[in-house]
């Protein structure tokens, strides 16, 4: 239970710091691209505006005097490093001029190729491979600017690249952290759960010896005096505390998790087989229609007492709480791998309001019942423990007043 609560406790919490670490990376890579975008888009506006001829950036001194001043080109290194041609066209998309001195090893074959490219996607702002464009009207025609932004976005891939690998390296560091803060947190619950679970073994334990003495005291004494009622009553109630106390010894030791559990392989087939057997003479006793269906040789690595122990907890459960003359059914299906045990049975079953708390120890779904059947509300919580300790899940269907059934997947 521990370990669980604290893998919850790092999930959430690496959750949550990983939800917020991309959002941050996710606002930081697109504001970049947005603002690498806008530049060029500015630029290209600049361009076209000029008809060509791009203004020279005006000197720091001249910047100060004009406080209205905005560079729009956003500073004369992007006009200086960046890589463009234009095109002047006509009314007929025929090309007027075409300026290619900021592009070396560029020919005009490839100029026009980008430049019908650009015409043919019937865009007036758009991209062509590594070109950004703008398609601008003027009195003569036309003016298509294409910038190349193949340095931009190599240095937006290598931002990108760099996020990634900092958000790698930022999570383990982040694992470990939730780790050790999962640990620390969880420090006094372990203290508390353990504090409890050796008071309920020692408990016990100090229990079972004056219950045996009561109850070897009871049988002497009817031998001396004969029947007694008020003898049988304390060897009842001495045997429903003993085993009370053997339902706690099982809860103390299920909680000490795979420390209780012996782990062998084993034939699964035979093991719940003989299970039930064992309680085919007393549903016999009682009026109820008994059935099974065990699929053979099915084998499973596993502690073959308790598995025993978990199919008796729900026979006997279904036994009980089986309505007058009602059908009880256990199978044993699936495969070597994922093998399943099915308990169903007819009667009252519980409500599906109840369903969740039915595993809770000293749960009673029906109190006046669960007395009259001797039952203290730990048998299926003995029974999902061993289920947690075999790394596998009890669940619960039904319909209330009709059936329920208990399905073990292991």
């Amino acid at each position: 239970m521990l370990r669980r609560l604290r893998i919850k406790i790092i999930i959430v919490v690496m959750g949550t710091l990983l939800i917020v670490f991309a959002a941050v990376l996710l606002v930081l890579n697109f504001s970049m691209c947005q603002a690498s975008m806008k530049r060029t888009d500015d630029f290209m506006a600049h361009v076209a505006e000029n008809d060509g001829f791009f203004l020279q950036p005006r000197s720091e001194h001249s910047k100060r005097q004009d406080k209205n001043y905005r560079d729009p080109l956003g500073g004369s290194e992007m006009m200086r490093a960046g890589r463009f041609f234009y095109a002047k066209l006509d009314d007929d998309g025929a090309i007027i001029e075409l300026n290619l001195d900021m592009m070396f090893d560029f020919s005009k074959d490839d100029a026009q190729s980008y430049i019908a490219d650009a015409l043919n996607s019937g865009k007036t702002k758009g991209a062509v491979d590594n070109f950004s464009f703008l398609l601008s009207q003027k009195f003569y025609g036309q003016i298509l600017v294409l910038v190349e932004r193949s340095i931009e976005i190599g240095i937006l891939e290598e931002l990108t690249s760099t996020s990634v690998w900092t958000a790698s390296i930022a999570s383990v560091i982040l694992l470990g952290l939730a780790s050790f803060l999962a640990q620390w947190m969880i420090a006094p619950i372990r203290a508390a759960f353990d504090k409890q679970r050796r008071f309920i073994s020692d408990a016990s334990h100090e229990l079972k010896t004056p219950l045996t003495i009561i109850g070897t005291n009871a049988d002497v004494l009817r031998n001396e005096i004969g029947e007694n009622m008020r003898l049988e009553h304390i060897k009842s109630q001495s045997e429903r505390m003993n085993g009370l106390v053997c339902d706690l010894l099982a809860i103390a030791k299920a909680d000490e998790s795979t420390t209780a559990i012996i782990k062998n392989e084993f034939l699964l087939s035979n093991a719940v087989l003989n299970t039930v057997l064992e309680f085919e003479c007393r549903a016999f006793e009682e009026g109820k229609n008994y059935s099974y269906a065990i699929a053979e040789n099915l084998s499973i690595i596993g502690d073959e007492g308790q598995i025993k122990k978990l199919v008796g907890i729900l026979v006997d459960n279904a036994i009980k709480h089986s309505d007058v003359h009602g059908g009880i059914k256990v199978t044993l299906s699936g495969t070597a791998k994922h093998p399943c045990i099915s308990v169903f049975n007819t009667g009252a079953g519980i409500p599906d309001a109840e369903k969740d708390k039915i595993f809770d120890r000293f749960y009673r779904s029906d109190e006046s019942r669960s007395r009259e059947t001797g039952g203290y509300g730990l048998g299926l919580a003995i029974g999902k423990a061993i289920a947690d300790a075999h790394n596998g899940k009890i669940e619960v269907t039904g319909k209330y007043r009709e059936w329920i059934q208990f399905t073990v997947s292991l």
